[in-house]
């Protein structure tokens, strides 16, 4: 059979573009722990490692039949906590489910070793140090904050971590009040 060399080459460059796009987002995760280090506002997959995915109405009966921890992941952009005291300066106000805690981030694939201790003793400290406390990660729709988030918890021993990939949006969208919320201060003096 024979094959012009227009076709070979049409077939060699949809080849390679195939190899290329399927290949696109492998760099959008650390090979080594397996977490979401670039892009992370892309939409997030229906299930996480280590943890339970929660729709919204889940989320209300776990917080009303439970002493769940609610813990917000969303970031703050281009901004570090003030080193003198633990503060959050210059960010956006944050509305999000009551009772919440709002731990900025803290859910970077790579955390620098002061953001894994902050999220780590604020997270022992708010279930007294109960690994099997349930605790809800969220953050906003397509947010893989809390992907890694749950997974961050869940190597850190916590066995009843649950996530709400639609997060402030989903408890919204079913009409559920948001409350505005000041991000928890980093603990500077330990």
């Amino acid at each position: 059979m024979f094959v012009s060399q227009k076709m070979a080459t049409f077939v060699a460059i949809f080849f390679c573009t195939s190899f290329l796009i399927a290949r696109a987002g492998e760099g959008d995760f650390d090979p080594e722990n397996g977490l979401r280090i670039h892009h992370y506002t892309d939409p997030v997959p229906d299930t996480v490692p280590g943890g339970t995915v929660l729709d919204t109405e889940s989320v209300k009966r776990l917080i009303d039949e439970t002493d769940v921890v609610l813990i917000d992941v969303l970031s703050i952009s281009g901004v570090r906590y003030d080193e003198l005291d633990g503060s959050w300066p210059d960010h956006e106000p944050r509305h999000n489910i009551p009772g919440s805690i709002w731990l900025p981030n803290v859910g970077y694939g790579r955390p620098s070793a002061d953001m894994r201790k902050y999220f780590l003793d604020t997270v022992a400290e708010a279930t007294d140090g109960v690994k099997s406390r349930p605790v809800l990660i969220y953050c906003v729709s397509d947010c893989w904050m809390g992907w890694n988030a749950v997974q961050h918890l869940a190597r850190a021993g916590y066995t009843r971590v649950y996530w709400s990939p639609t997060g402030t949006d989903g408890w919204s969208e079913v009409g559920y009040e948001l409350q505005l919320t000041e991000p928890t201060p980093v603990n500077v003096d330990s």
